[in-house]
């Protein structure tokens, strides 16, 4: 019987070191991506509270970069949108981001109104209310 637990011992030892080593094989996977991501961002090595300039500068570069060749690739030039001199470059991330911010504003009212319009359709129903008639004539013409 000490044969059989001694193999059933061995047999776990064996079990947990494969699952060991390959939980190691996956980190080394997984630290080498991050550190091949991490040469070509400096600025996300930082551990200070703000950037320094050479951090900036290279996520400015970075980023024009990156439009540039997302712009490419979607097939349109890389010139800024309508009101903005094409002699300039790039859009500045703030008017990005304030452009961005007035879209899912945008977005969210437009949410909200089908909500408030499906939730007035919903208490209507729930009274046996029918809605407004529309063919009422203007006010001021006879």
């Amino acid at each position: 019987m000490a044969l059989d637990v001694d193999r059933w011992l061995q047999y776990a030892k064996a079990r947990l070191a494969r699952a060991v080593g390959e939980g190691n094989r996956s980190l080394d996977r997984l630290e080498a991506e991050r550190e091949v991501e991490l040469a070509d961002k400096p600025w996300l090595r930082s551990d200070g509270e703000a950037p320094t300039l050479d951090e900036a500068r290279a996520r400015i570069e970075y980023e024009t970069e990156r439009q540039h060749r997302a712009a490419a690739a979607a097939g349109t030039a890389a010139e800024p949108d309508d009101g903005a001199p094409s002699a300039t470059g790039p859009r500045p991330p703030q008017d990005i981001a304030a452009d961005a911010e007035l879209e899912a504003a945008r977005l969210e009212l437009d949410r909200r109104e089908q909500a408030s319009a499906a939730r007035l359709r919903q208490i209507r129903d729930e009274l046996g209310v029918d809605g407004p008639v529309d063919d009422d004539p203007p006010r001021g013409s006879a």
